[in-house]
């Protein structure tokens, strides 16, 4: 079973919606990660079907990478949130705090 990640992208951010200075590199990596993800999801002319995003899956089984590639969309009970999960291993979340930032491509930034 896989883990189920619930994050708010803004706490990776300062003031301004930049990276935050001081994030530690793991943390850094986790930012990017999700910023593709959203990145991903509001690219492009279908912003509402659930997209393979080609952003390959994260996570580690048994010291080998996943190969799957991470399904997403916004969400339909909250538009808020981008539910994203891994067909393959079922890593799954949720992120929140991702309209009007830098990954955000509806808002035109």
């Amino acid at each position: 079973m896989g883990n189920v990640w619930y994050t708010d992208i803004r706490h990776f951010l300062d003031a301004y919606g930049y990276p935050a200075p001081d994030l530690p590199r793991p943390a850094e990596r986790l930012m990017e990660y999700l910023g593709s993800i959203i990145e991903a999801v509001t690219s492009g002319n279908q912003r509402k079907a659930t997209k393979i995003t080609g952003v390959r899956c994260r996570r580690r089984l048994g010291h080998r990478r996943c190969e799957g590639r991470i399904l997403a969309a916004v969400a339909e009970a909250n538009p808020e949130a981008i539910e994203w999960e891994c067909p393959l291993c079922t890593d799954r979340g949720s992120i929140s705090g991702w309209r009007g930032n830098m990954w955000d491509k509806m808002s035109g930034k």
